[in-house]
C-alpha cells in the first residue's frame, strides 16, 4: 500500500471532505518526496561521493514545501473542523500513560 492510499483510507474514515483528503495527500507526499532525498543523501554518503552536500539545498526546499503543506493542512482542518481531534486527543492522552 502506498503513502497516498493510506492517508487516503486515513481521511476518508475520519472526514467526507474533498478538500482535507487533497490536503493530506499533498502533505505526504512532500513528506515522501524529502525522505527520498535524505535516503539519496544518505547513500551518496555512504558511497563516498565528495560531491553528497549537493542535496543540501534540495533538501532544504523540500523541507519548505512539507512545512507549507502541513500548515494549509492544519489550516484548514481548524477552519473548517472537518477532522476529529478528539479521538487525537485521546489516543495521545492514553500513550502518554503507558
Amino acid at each position: 500500500m502506498t503513502i497516498a492510499e493510506l492517508s487516503n483510507n486515513e481521511a476518508e474514515r475520519r472526514s467526507g471532505c474533498e478538500e482535507h483528503r487533497r490536503l493530506l495527500d499533498e502533505f505526504g507526499q512532500a513528506v515522501y518526496e524529502l525522505l527520498q532525498l535524505h535516503e539519496h543523501q544518505f547513500l551518496a554518503i555512504i558511497q563516498d561521493d565528495s560531491d553528497c552536500h549537493r542535496f543540501d539545498l534540495l533538501i532544504h526546499m523540500a523541507n519548505e514545501k512539507k512545512q507549507a503543506a502541513k500548515y494549509a493542512y492544519l489550516h484548514h482542518v481548524e477552519s473548517h473542523g472537518c477532522s476529529n481531534f478528539d479521538v487525537l486527543n485521546q489516543t495521545r492522552t492514553r500513550s502518554d500513560y503507558r
